[in-house]
């Protein structure tokens, strides 16, 4: 069976899994930022989910639990900047899985793959860089909650990260940004300029 993807197109397609396998992890991995807490011991946030946190214990104490979990409702997300990032880098991973999928086909099954479809993934990519990136970028307006200013001291505000650093996961999510970018510019060379006619 016929390939409609050009060398370009193939690339693309493998660029473009990659890319959204690194917006999916970098999404759902709770290690967007990492501080201290309590007795100096390490936690990790990201916008839905975080790991070790205090939870108030049978005998009316502060215990630190050791584990990572989700927020339990969506309005338990510590600020409404957080719950904007967590559904602008949720639908963005979510559209550049979509777009990765599709261009995946391409490579089995051909006639999936023409200019104006290639091009079209090539914008929907680019909106997915768009909504992971608008999110990335409130994502530091949460940072004035009282859960980060427990792990980041009260120098911590909106923009002001006090005393926590980056973690691996915004580097995932950043690298996935980087190649979207690339990716929506070669879905333009990923189609031949004609198929090939069959009968």
């Amino acid at each position: 069976m016929p390939v409609a993807a050009t060398g370009v197109g193939l690339l693309w397609s493998v660029l473009s899994l990659i890319a959204s396998v690194l917006n999916s992890v970098g999404f759902y991995s709770p290690y967007w930022l990492r501080g201290t807490s309590f007795n100096r011991t390490q936690v990790t946030f990201g916008s839905f989910r975080r790991c070790v946190y205090p939870r108030l214990g049978e005998d009316g104490d502060w215990v630190m639990v050791y584990e990572c979990g989700r927020y339990t409702t969506f309005s338990d997300i510590p600020s409404v900047s957080w719950q904007i990032v967590t559904v602008a880098v949720g639908v963005g991973s979510a559209i550049s899985l979509l777009a990765a999928f599709t261009a995946l086909a391409s490579c089995c099954i051909s006639d999936v793959l023409t200019k104006s479809t290639a091009r079209i993934l090539g914008m929907i990519q680019l909106l997915a860089a768009t909504a992971i990136t608008i999110g990335c970028v409130i994502y530091p307006n949460g940072w004035s909650s009282r859960e980060i200013k427990d792990a980041c001291g009260d120098s911590s505000d909106a923009y002001r990260l006090g005393s926590c650093n980056f973690s691996w996961s915004i580097y995932l999510l950043a690298s996935g940004v980087i190649l979207l970018v690339i990716c929506s510019a070669l879905s333009f060379k990923a189609a031949p300029d004609k198929l090939p006619y069959r009968i």
